[in-house]
């Protein structure tokens, strides 16, 4: 038996919807994803899919290809969710052309002759936000029901929610009606600060079900994107990647939250973000809960220890590591030693969570687990990939357990088994204490079920 695990970073209303759209994750040409959206099904008019990656297709993906398929607009949001590849339909709908300027932060991609290709990278896909059907209420509902479902499953009792205010709203009814019966830290995008502020919204405050996080705020892209933003270019290339965000707008935003009481959840991937990160809320005013930077995936030596020091927790996503290793040797060569230092930033005493940032990857936290303990890439391709930085069993649980409820201020109530903490329980097929390292430990681990969950003395799952 272990403690409840908790995700440290889920689009979970946004994973509940995708289950029922077109899935284009492990398509391994262009040709088999545009073959999964010719038989998709329309929502509101529109072909809605994610989980794209063109890393490994020999042919890009644009717009010319999905028209063949279907006349209405169709828009597919990438793996890391930081691209989006759109028809002819989807621009026209948007109004995005030739002499559509690019959006900071974010990038058109064009032709040679300066036409729209179909792919928006960064800040460009929000251009088409505003055009996408809006789910009613009830789908997301019994999406976010069902999804809950599975958490539950897999020994899931809680979540960090990283996503829109409508995700807070569906959760707020779900408790209302006794049916919400996971624990939610919610972190609303940065771009609801104001009204935030107008309501009174304090990072660390809530109830036992539903706690405010803190404001979302992004500073760079992502790896698979080739947009995290570097201190030193790609290899090979010129490019280091983009900030999303200026400097002056970040720290306005951070001191401003943190004025009225909230916290930040910053987004840094690439080591110039991480480095910049760092430099924000080092100086931010503490509140509620720790501010807290997302992914750290890519950081420089003279920055391991910063967020220790801080007292700033830094939620990673051991589960990405599957995919990425060939990435990180391809585009970031010997800095990509300081991705993924699972060990070496625990032991500088830094406080680690760990999540899957679902729908980028599952939610089984034992596909976390095996990452972090047996470092082996999901193609195969590499096994047991810079070991020294691999960790042991209970370090990893810690991060799905102790790390997660510091980081949201219950670490009181819950991380732990002893008596007068809350009763989020999980019992698995494999002993944790037997399987404490080892080569293989994590597979060893991952291959047993979780055959009991129980969240707040209810059991909610049991095998």
């Amino acid at each position: 038996m272990t403690p409840g695990l908790v995700d440290g970073h889920t689009h979970f209303g946004m994973w509940a919807l995708n289950r029922r759209r077109v899935h284009l994750a492990g398509c391994r040409t262009r040709e088999e994803a545009v073959t999964r959206v010719a038989a998709g099904g329309l929502e509101g008019g529109w072909v809605l899919g994610q989980g794209w990656d063109a890393n490994g297709w020999k042919a890009r993906p644009e717009r010319g290809v999905l028209d063949v398929v279907h006349p209405g607009p169709v828009f597919l949001e990438s793996l890391d969710v930081h691209a989006a590849w759109v028809n002819s339909a989807a621009l026209r709908v948007a109004g995005i052309d030739r002499h559509t300027p690019d959006p900071y932060g974010g990038v058109i991609v064009r032709d040679p002759s300066g036409e729209p290709t179909g792919l928006l990278l960064e800040r460009a896909v929000e251009l088409m936000s505003p055009h996408l059907p809006v789910p009613p209420q009830a789908r997301l509902l019994k999406a976010i029901r069902d999804a809950q479902s599975l958490a539950h499953q897999l020994g899931v009792t809680g979540i960090h929610d990283v996503e829109g205010l409508d995700a807070l709203r569906a959760f707020e009814t779900l408790r209302q009606e006794g049916a919400l019966k996971l624990r939610v830290l919610f972190h609303p995008p940065v771009a609801e600060l104001p009204r935030l502020i107008e309501q009174e919204w304090r990072s660390g405050e809530g109830d036992p079900w539903i706690t405010k996080g803190g404001i979302k705020l992004f500073l760079d892209g992502s790896l698979g994107s080739r947009t995290a933003w570097m201190l030193k270019p790609f290899e090979g290339t010129s490019d280091r990647g983009m900030p999303i965000t200026t400097l002056e707008v970040a720290r306005a935003a951070i001191q401003t939250a943190a004025g009225a009481g909230i916290s930040s959840t910053i987004h840094a991937i690439g080591d110039a973000a991480v480095r910049r990160a760092l430099d924000l809320l080092e100086e931010a005013p503490r509140v509620g809960i720790p501010h807290r930077i997302e992914h750290f995936q890519c950081v420089h030596p003279d920055d391991l220890v910063r967020a220790g020091q801080a007292g700033i927790p830094v939620s990673m996503q051991p589960a990405h590591l599957l995919t990425d290793i060939p990435l990180i040797d391809r585009h970031w060569g010997v800095r990509g030693f300081g991705a993924y230092h699972f060990k070496t930033i625990a032991e500088a005493g830094n406080t680690v969570v760990f999540g899957s940032d679902v729908p980028v990857a599952s939610i089984d936290p034992r596909d976390g687990i095996r990452a972090a303990l047996d470092r082996d890439s999901a193609d195969g391709s590499a096994r047991m990939w810079r070991r020294n930085e691999r960790i042991t069993l209970g370090h990893a649980l810690s991060a799905y357990t102790r790390g997660p409820a510091f980081a949201g201020g219950v670490l009181h109530r819950r991380g732990t088994v002893v008596p007068g903490m809350d009763a989020d329980l999980v019992a698995w097929e494999v002993d944790p204490a037997a399987e404490r390292g080892g080569e293989g430990a994590g597979a060893v681990f991952a291959s047993g079920r979780c055959v009991l969950t129980v969240v707040a003395g209810e059991v909610v799952h049991s095998a």
